[in-house]
């Protein structure tokens, strides 16, 4: 009995798509499971807290407490930038900078909205950000 045995040459064209396919895949893998260091969690301080300002980058509100009662609270807004007229969390925890460049700025639940200057401060521009990770701990805003 006689066996034959056939192998499949691949060319280089094959072998390329594979790699790229390999290297995408690998890419889309790291990037699901690794999170950015600077990922924060979405707020929920604004379902116990009423009348939110803004002053410079100070968020103020009146925040309940565990057993009922209200308090005055506020928070510096950490991470908060203008890019080119765009609202960004830059991921640091350095206190907010947007205040600079951006007026009529203000909070609606747990959004920060206002108009922007471009880089070239000719233009503004309406922006707004999800504010992240800010919790009503017991009548106090924090981080």
């Amino acid at each position: 009995m006689t066996t034959i045995t056939t192998t499949k040459k691949t060319t280089n064209l094959e072998q390329f798509y594979f790699r790229i396919t390999a290297v995408v895949g690998l890419t889309l893998l790291t990037a699901t499971v690794a999170s950015p260091a600077f990922a924060r969690s979405p707020s929920t301080f604004q379902y116990t807290c009423r009348n939110m300002s803004l002053k410079s980058n100070v968020l103020y509100a009146i925040c309940r407490k565990r057993d009922g009662r209200e308090k005055k609270a506020r928070i510096v807004l950490r991470g908060i930038d203008n890019q080119d007229g765009l609202l960004v969390d830059n991921g640091r925890n350095s206190p907010a900078s947007f205040q600079a460049s951006c007026y009529s700025a203000t909070v609606v639940g747990d959004e920060l909205l206002g108009t922007c200057a471009k880089i070239n401060r000719q233009e503004a521009v309406f922006s707004k950000i999800k504010i992240e990770g800010i919790r009503n701990e017991d009548g106090n805003l924090k981080y």
